[in-house]
């Protein structure tokens, strides 16, 4: 199969996804439509981002934007939603003191959640983006003549390959719990490595197992990285909170009435104590990483992957093989992640 007809295959499976979780959305979405539809089109701009050097242009420079601004737009909303679920599972160990700061954050998420107007826009912008990049497949396909170049199996491989390198690098830069965004990197590289073997797995010789350690390691980054996102949180609610102090402080001194005593919120404890438990799973986490895919063992997946494409660029490979095992994955998938 040409690569170009692969990657057509793939997209539309990946449009076809996210078109059937889009009428979840909206402003106050559905957890589980949104998660599908981010899946979808994460896929969907891996796949284009990937294939992009072997094919050219095929997708214009606007679509693409188009496709990263829409794919954007969700993280707030689902950022939220898990933050949301971690406080709410936070509460039974918290005392009476720190339930209300715990509350007061989880009132300040949620309001920026409902409040997003991006999320209102995301249907009907989908709906445009899903339209033309159909228009453009379409168009593309009919204008494609002979197969020419390597295979959609052989330019795989290849890519699969560089994937497993990239993955190694960004491995080996997490070298304590606070080298956070190298771990995020290390997830996107694990993410995009898991997304090239998935559609093919059938015809890889050793890639479903691959894959499943490689879902692993997202569980454990993706986790490590919500402990992160939740202590930016934090760290944002406490200066707007000590803002709010010093502005109503200024307000009493500029009408002349006395300066009040300094103390400390009914908030405080409360967002203390869930930076504390944030930090600390963040740390057990990495801990966790550790004797699996950190340090010497970050290249173990180089000759897992070098099995693999060896037998994927003997067979006779094509991507369908491909709807099944993404339909099967989406059977599979987890609820949101909680930290």
């Amino acid at each position: 199969m040409p690569t170009w007809e692969g990657v057509s295959e793939l997209a539309r499976a990946y449009l076809d996804d996210a078109r059937r979780a889009a009428p979840g959305l909206g402003a106050r979405p559905d957890p589980d439509a949104l998660h599908d539809f981010r899946v979808a089109l994460r896929r969907l701009r891996g796949l284009l981002r990937a294939y992009r050097a072997p094919l050219g242009p095929r997708i214009s420079k606007r679509l693409r934007r188009r496709l990263s601004t829409v794919a954007n737009s969700t993280g707030a909303g689902r950022d939220a939603d898990v933050m949301l679920n971690w406080i709410a599972n936070q509460m039974k160990g918290l005392s009476r003191s720190e339930r209300v700061g715990a509350r007061w954050l989880a009132e300040r998420i949620k309001a920026r959640r409902d409040g997003d107007p991006e999320a209102r826009r995301l249907p009907s912008r989908f709906e445009r983006l899903d339209r033309r990049l159909r228009k453009r497949l379409a168009a593309e396909a009919r204008t494609t003549g002979a197969p020419v170049g390597p295979s959609f199996a052989g330019t795989t491989a290849r890519l699969v390959t560089d994937a497993a390198v990239s993955l190694t690098a960004a491995l080996r830069e997490i070298r304590k719990p606070e080298d956070t965004e190298a771990a995020h990197d290390a997830r996107l590289a694990g993410k995009r490595l898991r997304y090239l073997l998935e559609p093919v797995a059938d015809a890889a010789a050793g890639a479903p197992a691959l894959i499943e350690r490689l879902r692993g390691l997202q569980e454990l980054l993706g986790e490590f990285d919500e402990c992160q996102v939740m202590l930016d949180e934090i760290s944002e609610a406490v200066e707007t909170l000590g803002a709010s102090r010093a502005r109503e402080a200024h307000d009493l001194q500029v009408e002349g009435k006395p300066r009040p005593r300094l103390k400390r919120g009914r908030e405080d404890s409360g967002l203390l104590a869930l930076a504390r438990r944030a930090r600390a799973r963040r740390d057990d986490l990495f801990f966790a990483l550790q004797p699996q895919w950190l340090g010497e063992h970050a290249t173990e997946v180089i000759p897992l992957v070098r099995e693999g494409v060896a037998t994927l660029t003997t067979r006779r490979t094509t991507p369908y093989v491909l709807a099944p095992r993404i339909r099967r994955y989406r059977s599979r998938r987890s609820a949101p992640a909680r930290m």
